[in-house]
């Protein structure tokens, strides 16, 4: 009897405690329940509303959830919404009651956003980013997320008119480890510092102004390596129509790039300077279509040299290796109305080039080389080199052309310069040297039976005289060295209202002029 007596007390003893650690718990969790809602409903500023369709809170894990959530940002003075977004789900987990406590931490294993539906509205005023001031005593505070994830979530950036959208995002999935928040990272540019991070994504697009936009089908970046699939990069009009549209000389272009992959990437702030540093950018299979139409305004905007370029970007960038493989490029200009625009043509096109930088820590020279198809038939080769630190934008090229038969841009000669040609060129051989104000080098060729014809200016008919007169100056290749060569003479001006590649083709047509028609010795 007494010893069920004392099996009934001991029963007691452990239930009551029990029962009553469960009712301090069922109260807590009421309590911490009624004061996150309470939070969200008086805490959150007036020009930030926020709805939900459930909450729910679990002490035990130390996680909060909150499902059907949406969030809008007015604009204070206007009162028009400049931001929202939507959300299946916000859920945190594994929240650290002792930093919480002790370590004035707020520390979580896992915040993750489910299927997040984000858009921003562009306007005069931007959203403020005082609806949460950051007192003293919450600066001293330290966040701490093992690791924040966004699970297939889109975004867009509308312009002033809602219905057009700049930028946008498809199927983002994004991954952030070990992110941190304190006294010292808030006043960084990046103000928090972090691990390890994955990015996935759907679609991109983004309009890059009146007459551009840019598409990708997909983008990852892990490892410190960031991929991207069948970039696109194209006029909005058609060729016909984007000139009726123009006021002043401007490309139609229509990039294609199945495959980029940058290596060894990384990023972030030199101070207040941005900084993308990485081994290697490999181009795999790009295409790129670009055309002119001549009969617009010339745009006589100063263009800048590449070298120039790269040493005013308002970023340090410093990539290693640039990588182009078996690319395509067709350049064609049209010069006068009701005939076909004269196209250049570079196949099978090979490029390296090297030491692309900016940083006063990097003083090597940019290199490149690259090797082609020109026309599709003629092997060409190209060296390049300038120092990005040179004021002048000092550079030297030279350039090897084979086995080109000059029939092959006939078309282009017809369009552009009025001629046509005969003639084939066994070897071409060309170096140049030269500054952003002109240029000097010198040429040497092997060809046979070079000769010129002159059109008339509607170009449906041959200037018999001035073919006449110009081949009386046109060697046709007899009159050679021993060794089956003739030399030329280099020197050309830069109008520096034109590319870079524009002025490479005055040196080389100077060159060509010059080899033709002068005494064919070697100085």
């Amino acid at each position: 009897m007494a010893d069920g007596k004392l099996k009934k007390r001991i029963v007691w003893i452990i239930t009551i405690p029990i029962f009553l650690i469960l009712l301090l718990f069922a109260i807590l969790q009421w309590r911490a329940k009624s004061y996150i809602e309470n939070f969200l409903s008086q805490k959150i500023p007036d020009h930030i509303h926020l709805t939900y369709g459930k909450i729910e809170v679990n002490l035990i894990k130390g996680s909060v959830g909150l499902t059907d959530v949406g969030l809008e940002f007015l604009d204070k003075e206007a009162k028009i919404t400049k931001a929202g977004m939507r959300l299946e789900a916000i859920d945190l987990k594994g929240l650290g009651y002792y930093q919480a406590l002790f370590c004035n931490t707020i520390d979580f294993r896992e915040i993750r956003l489910l299927r997040p539906k984000a858009e921003y509205y562009q306007g005069d005023h931007e959203v403020e980013n005082d609806g949460v001031v950051a007192t003293d005593s919450a600066k001293e505070r330290t966040l701490s997320i093992a690791q924040l994830s966004i699970v297939d979530g889109e975004f867009r950036l509308m312009a002033k008119s809602a219905d057009s959208v700049v930028f946008s995002m498809e199927n983002l999935n994004f991954s952030l480890e070990n992110l941190k928040l304190d006294r010292e990272t808030i006043e960084r540019e990046i103000p928090f510092s972090y691990g390890d991070y994955d990015l996935s994504s759907g679609r991109v697009y983004a309009d890059l102004g009146p007459y551009e936009a840019l598409t990708l089908s997909g983008t990852s970046i892990k490892d410190k390596e960031l991929q991207i699939s069948n970039l696109s990069l194209r006029s909005k009009y058609n060729k016909a129509t984007l000139s009726k549209k123009l006021d002043k000389e401007h490309d139609y272009i229509d990039l294609k790039i199945p495959e980029l992959k940058l290596s060894g990437m990384d990023f972030g702030f030199n101070a207040e300077r941005f900084f993308l540093n990485a081994t290697s950018f490999i181009l795999q299979n790009p295409n790129m279509e670009i055309f002119r139409d001549k009969l617009v305004q010339d745009d006589y905007e100063q263009k800048k040299l590449y070298s120039r370029m790269l040493r005013e970007l308002p970023i340090d960038l410093n990539v290693s290796e640039v990588m182009v493989n078996n690319g395509y490029i067709a350049y064609s200009e049209l010069v006068k109305m009701g005939t076909v625009p004269g196209e250049i043509v570079f196949a099978d096109l090979e490029a390296t080039i090297s030491n692309v930088s900016n940083t006063h820590e990097n003083r090597e020279m940019t290199e490149i080389e690259a090797v082609a198809q020109l026309m599709g038939e003629a092997p060409i080769e190209l060296r390049w080199n300038f120092d990005v630190h040179k004021e002048n934008d000092a550079f030297f090229v030279s350039g090897v052309v084979k086995n080109f038969k000059s029939e092959s841009i006939n078309q282009f000669l017809r369009s552009n310069l009025r001629t046509e040609a005969e003639g084939d060129v066994q070897e071409l051989y060309f170096t140049v040297s030269g500054d952003a104000v002109s240029s000097t080098g010198d040429m040497k060729m092997n060809y046979e039976d070079f000769r010129f014809t002159v059109l008339k200016k509607d170009r449906m008919g041959v200037n018999k005289l001035l073919t006449f007169v110009g081949n009386i100056f046109t060697n046709d290749g007899s009159k050679t060295d021993e060794s089956g060569y003739r030399y030329g003479e280099i020197y050309a001006e830069r109008d520096n209202t034109k590319s870079f590649f524009n002025y490479l083709w005055l040196n080389v047509m100077d060159g060509i002029v010059n080899t033709l028609t002068g005494d064919g010795k070697k100085e």
